[in-house]
């Protein structure tokens, strides 16, 4: 059995699921319900809605996580897929967090749309690779990971 804080990556794959990627989903979302007006925000699909579980079960989950030992075989079968999204998600980050820079550059009035797109798309990107990551941390604690919902 492998102790967690013997792998940094799986440390930072942890961190990114149940941190960084929730705080920009929740500012995806509080902008969202900024645009949507009441009638379109009782419309809209379920899949386009980001539900963030309640943090204390987050920071629970995590810990857990963070303490539990994990197969050395199952981790070896997947270190490779943990390391490759792990650095997507670095890149989205940093991808987001430069739009966001030049959206407030602009303001919500001057933006340019391509501005627009590329914080839609990094963090559609992340949403997605979140899920993802979630999937291989499940196989490899063989628990129920899903903090982003």
């Amino acid at each position: 059995m492998i102790d967690p804080i013997q792998l940094p990556i799986l440390i930072k794959a942890i961190d990114f699921v149940f941190e960084e990627g929730r705080k920009i989903l929740e500012e995806r979302r509080d902008r969202r319900k900024a645009q949507d007006t009441p009638s379109q925000s009782q419309e809209s699909d379920p899949e386009a809605e980001i539900i963030i579980s309640e943090p204390e079960k987050e920071i629970e989950i995590k810990q857990d996580l963070l303490t539990s030992q994990i197969d050395e075989p199952l981790w070896q079968n997947h270190e490779e897929e943990v390391k490759h999204l792990v650095r997507l998600l670095e890149t989205y980050s940093r991808n987001y967090h430069l739009a966001k820079e030049q959206y407030a550059k602009w303001g919500s009035a001057l933006v340019p749309p391509i501005i627009v797109h590329n914080m839609t798309d990094a963090e559609n990107s992340m949403l997605e690779t979140i899920k993802q990551l979630e999937v291989i941390l499940s196989k490899v604690y063989k628990k129920d990971i899903n903090p982003v919902k």
